[in-house]
């Protein structure tokens, strides 16, 4: 089942579209997400759009295509609810056998208040800096699922009771569960330079046209399946207009840079089955510094508020807030290879501390090969690549 949660979502952000800015950047990925100040002019689109005119002599450059995806499983919850289903069937086909009865008792009680995390994503831009008004048209894409088993403590108890009899039939009131939210934004980043007290700041906008896609699948959880997720019938869809706004100020190698994104807050609710569930994409606002040289990029970025993500009108709390701290260095070869590491902590807990790491190749400084991975523990994993052309 995991192999075909992930295929399932890579197939989710490819039709419809990791991690709190809802996208993807293959360098910036690799330096932790640090790129409220420290991303290039091809992607501020991304992180911050007064970034498109702090480099007005930069060149013309095409970003295309970009995607990644990330896994978090800390629990080995997908595992436990692969094998489920068939120690389940095993317990049905024999309840009066202890070893069944026990086996089932305890691979139902050992998903309860577990959670496993995927994200995905993908993107493209084009870029024009010049000296008065310098443009980033992008289109990016970003899916992040959460799986969530809600275990009933009656099924556990009817399993482990001996007075049940052969041939009786078990209906479960424990359910599996995933929540997805996907987003697809178009948008141009439009930005200029302003001199105040003698130094340069760059001011920056985004509007952007924003669609919404949500999916709740709920089901009996011995009868999951995760091929059936993302059918038409656990989808809703959304349409609407957003904006981003960024500043960025340098002084040599010393950057300063704040972004707020989506600044229009919008719930978006999901399907109802036997929960209510709503999503709430809102602002984000992060800071970011940065010491940039030919040779050396140290950056970091904080997000100065949390972001909410689902909510229920009852059950379960939903933890996957975030709040999120980054830290990144990229070491440039003469502008030929790159080697990147980062690191990204969640002030909320949610996630799990994660290392990052990545390689970027650009002969003659014109095409650009980048690739990133990240690291939290051994069932938690991430990976993204990037081409990239500047003339």
């Amino acid at each position: 089942m995991k192999k075909s949660l992930v295929a399932a979502s890579l197939a989710l952000v490819s039709a419809s579209s990791f991690a709190a800015n809802y996208s993807i950047d293959t360098r910036i990925d690799a330096m932790g997400g640090a790129g409220t100040a420290a991303s290039s002019y091809l992607t501020a689109g991304f992180h911050n759009p007064a970034l498109v005119a702090l480099e007005p002599d930069a060149a013309f450059g095409i970003l295309l295509p970009v995607i990644g995806i990330q896994y978090r499983d800390p629990d080995e919850l997908v595992d436990g609810l692969e094998d489920f289903g068939g120690v389940f069937d095993q317990f049905e086909n024999d309840p009066a056998n202890s070893d069944n009865r026990t086996a089932a008792a305890n691979a139902l009680g050992n998903l309860e208040n577990k959670l496993a995390y995927l994200s995905g994503g993908f993107g493209g831009a084009i870029a024009v800096p010049t000296s008065t008004i310098s443009g980033n048209f992008f289109v990016k894409g970003y899916t992040e699922a959460i799986v969530m088993p809600e275990v009933d403590a009656a099924d556990v108890a009817n399993i482990n009771d001996t007075s049940l009899i052969p041939g009786t039939n078990y209906t479960l009131g424990s359910k599996g569960r995933v929540l997805a939210f996907g987003v697809v934004d178009v948008g141009l980043a439009l930005a200029g330079n302003i001199e105040f007290a003698g130094q340069r700041i760059a001011l920056g906008v985004t509007p952007k046209s924003q669609k919404y896609y949500t999916y709740h699948y709920e089901v009996a959880v011995d009868n999951f399946d995760v091929d059936d997720w993302d059918s038409d019938a656990n989808r809703t869809e959304e349409s609407a207009f957003n904006i981003d706004l960024g500043a960025a100020w340098q002084s040599g190698p010393f950057r300063l840079g704040f972004a707020a994104k989506n600044l229009i807050e919008k719930d978006i609710k999901t399907v109802v089955y036997t929960r209510d569930y709503t999503y709430t994409i809102g602002p984000l606002y992060t800071v970011g510094g940065a010491f940039v040289t030919h040779l050396l990029t140290v950056a970091v970025d904080i997000d100065l508020n949390e972001q909410k993500r689902f909510s229920a009108t009852s059950g379960p709390a939903i933890k996957d807030n975030t709040q999120l701290i980054r830290l990144g260095a990229e070491f440039d070869a003469w502008g030929w290879a790159q080697v990147r590491g980062g690191y990204i902590e969640d002030l909320e807990d949610t996630l799990d501390g994660t290392l990052t790491m990545g390689l970027g190749l650009s002969p003659f400084n014109t095409v650009h090969f980048d690739l990133a991975a990240q690291f939290s523990d051994n069932n938690s994993y991430g990976g993204s690549a990037q081409l990239s052309f500047t003339f």
